[in-house]
């Protein structure tokens, strides 16, 4: 793991500390039990790549695929569990993803429970989600688009 982005000592234990951020912003959120194994199954299989040694975000995809681990829910979130820095770097460029892909990335995963576990997904972070910009910048727009219904409880005082 990069010092710089993450606090954990390896993706093994990143992907622990994201499975208890997970799991504590599930319940927050009141999300089923359904919602909340799928969040936590992502936790553990979205940095699969990275344990076998590879920083290949499709690394973890082929290993998820190979294995034949996981229903389509499960590698869809795996596959779009970063799209934010993708998007957001786009966006920098004067080329923001407009409503068609907007439409396409709801087709394929759940936007809320995707933004769910992105916050969850900075756990280890250095200054946490709210220090990064991609993500600001993806729950902003996710918010203006109407994917966020209802607000994501972050902390027992505190929504976005």
């Amino acid at each position: 793991m990069n010092p710089e982005r993450h606090n954990a000592r390896n993706a093994h234990e990143h992907c622990e500390l994201v499975r208890e951020q997970v799991s504590e912003l599930a319940e927050r959120n009141k999300l089923s039990a359904d919602e909340t194994g799928l969040l936590e199954n992502v936790a553990f299989a979205h940095d699969i790549g990275k344990i076998a040694g590879s920083s290949n975000p499709k690394a973890s995809l082929k290993i998820l695929k190979d294995l034949k681990l996981g229903d389509e829910r499960l590698r869809k979130m795996v596959r779009y569990h970063d799209i934010n820095l993708l998007w957001y770097k786009s966006h920098l460029r004067g080329e923001s993803p407009g409503d068609r892909d907007w439409r396409r990335l709801s087709s394929k995963v759940e936007v809320r429970l995707l933004l769910i576990f992105m916050i969850a997904d900075r756990v280890d972070c250095p200054g946490g989600w709210r220090n990064n910009q991609p993500l600001i910048w993806f729950l902003h727009e996710s918010n203006n688009r109407n994917f966020l219904k209802t607000p994501i409880i972050v902390e027992d005082n505190e929504s976005v």
